[in-house]
């Protein structure tokens, strides 16, 4: 979450698999240790609005964004503590403002 915060272009070094963090991020989403959900939920707040200026981000959102947002409702369901429901809504506020076409498809 600081690396992105601070250094964005860091997902534009061809060395980094975009896709694994992505899916380790969705993964530290159905953790059971409400500090790991909450830094994963800050993750993906800081990630989706670089989906239009960050173009690896924006593909591997495109392909994969589907399983965030089940991810998301999973937790929201009943999956995660009702203490975390607001980090939650703000990945769900970031896919609607970021990634609203994609977000009616999936």
């Amino acid at each position: 979450l600081q690396a992105l915060k601070r250094k964005p272009d860091l997902f534009l070094c061809s060395n980094l698999d975009v896709k694994a963090v992505f899916q380790c991020g969705v993964l530290s989403l159905k953790f059971p240790e409400a500090p790991t959900v909450k830094a994963s939920c800050g993750f993906f707040t800081e990630l989706l609005p670089r989906c239009g200026e960050i173009t690896p981000v924006g593909q591997v959102v495109h392909e994969n964004g589907k399983v965030l947002l089940q991810a998301v409702l999973e937790g929201v369901g009943g999956q995660a503590s009702r203490s975390l429901m607001d980090h939650f809504a703000e990945i769900l506020f970031a896919l609607n403002k970021h990634c609203f076409s994609y977000l009616s498809i999936w």
